[in-house]
C-alpha cells in the first residue's frame, strides 16, 4: 500500500507516462484486440513522490493491460509520522477528485497492483456486463481483494467481506462515503484485519467482487508495514507481523478466494437466516 496524507500541498495527479513501445501509447494495437475499459469512467494509481521504482512498475502494468490511456497516478508525500493515515488519505484524497468529477465508476489501485497474465477482451467485457447488473445500492466492486467470507451474488459475482484494497472500483456513493470521513473518523473496523482502510471497507454493505480475481498484489516491500518482531498472539499475525508478509499476501490472495468459495454455501445460508443477504447502504 502507499502512505501518504492528501492535504500536502505537493501532491499531485499526473497521466500514466507515456510509453512509444506501447501498443496503446502508439495505436499500434488493432480496436479489435484492445482490452476495453470503457465502462470505468476513470481510474487512479495511488503511489508515494518518493517510490518512483514503484510507480514505473505500475505503469508498466498499465501499458501491459491497456489502462495507460486511463489512468491518473495520485502522487502524496509519505506520511510523516503513520502510514496507516497516509494511506487512508491518499485514498481519500482519490475519492474527493471522482466525487468532485461526478464519476460512477472509478477503478483505484494501489502501485503494487499486478494483473493476472491471462486478461482477455471477453473477461474485460464480462465484468463491465457484471457491473451494470450490481445493485443500485453498490459501494465497492473489488477487482482483486483478500475475501475473509463470500457467497454467489451471481455466477461471476461474490457478495463479499473482504480484506486489501489494491484494486477496486468505487461507486459515486463510496466515494461520498470516504470523502466525508478523514482518518480517525469513528467507523466499525473488522477486527481481523486491523485499524486499516479495507478493514472499514470490509464492514460495508453493497461490497461485491469479480470471480476470479484478475488482480493481486506485487511482491514487495510495503511502505506500510514491515515484518515485526512483535510477539505473534494471534493467528492473523503469522501473516501481519511475518517478515514474509507481502509474499504471503500476493501468494495465498487466489487459495483465499478459493477457499472463501468452498465455503460460500454456509455464508450464503447464514445470510439467509440473518436476513442480512441485501443489507441496505448506509447513506
Amino acid at each position: 500500500m502507499s502512505d501518504a496524507t492528501n492535504d500536502a500541498p505537493s501532491a499531485y495527479f499526473h497521466p500514466c507516462p507515456h510509453d512509444e513501445q506501447c501498443g496503446y501509447c502508439n495505436g499500434s494495437v488493432p480496436a479489435e484486440e484492445r482490452l476495453d475499459w470503457s465502462f470505468l469512467d476513470a481510474a487512479f494509481c495511488i503511489c508515494l513522490q518518493s517510490r518512483d521504482d514503484r510507480a514505473e512498475q505500475a505503469a508498466e502494468e498499465f501499458h501491459r493491460v491497456g489502462l495507460c490511456q486511463l489512468v491518473q497516478f495520485y502522487r502524496p508525500l509519505k506520511h510523516p509520522t503513520k502510514g496507516l493515515a497516509g494511506s487512508w488519505e491518499s485514498h481519500r484524497a482519490v475519492a474527493t477528485r471522482a466525487m468532485e468529477e461526478g464519476f460512477e465508476r472509478t477503478l483505484v489501485c494501489e502501485d503494487d497492483v499486478l494483473f493476472v497474465g491471462n486478461l482477455t477482451q471477453a473477461r474485460i467485457k464480462r465484468i463491465g456486463t457484471d457491473m451494470d447488473a450490481l445493485p443500485e445500492d453498490w459501494m465497492i466492486f473489488h477487482l482483486g481483494h483478500w475475501p475473509l467470507r463470500a457467497y454467489f451474488h451471481k455466477r461471476r459475482i461474490l457478495k463479499t467481506m473482504s480484506a486489501c484494497a489494491h484494486a477496486y472500483v468505487e461507486s459515486a456513493r463510496l466515494a461520498k462515503w470516504l470523502h466525508e470521513r478523514p482518518y480517525g473518523t469513528q467507523v466499525p473496523m473488522h477486527g481481523i484485519i486491523g485499524n486499516t482502510l479495507d478493514s472499514a471497507f470490509a464492514r460495508l454493505p453493497g461490497v461485491f467482487a469479480t470471480f476470479p480475481m484478475i488482480a493481486i498484489q506485487r511482491v514487495s516491500t510495503s511502505d506500510n508495514f514491515a515484518g515485526s518482531s512483535r510477539p505473534k498472539k494471534e493467528l492473523k499475525h503469522y501473516v501481519t507481523r511475518s517478515k514474509h508478509r507481502e509474499w504471503l499476501l500476493s501468494n495465498l490472495m487466489r487459495p483465499a478466494q478459493a477457499y472463501a468459495v468452498a465455503l460460500s454455501p454456509l455464508w450464503w445460508a447464514k445470510a439467509k437466516l440473518s436476513g442480512n443477504s441485501d443489507e441496505p447502504v448506509e447513506k
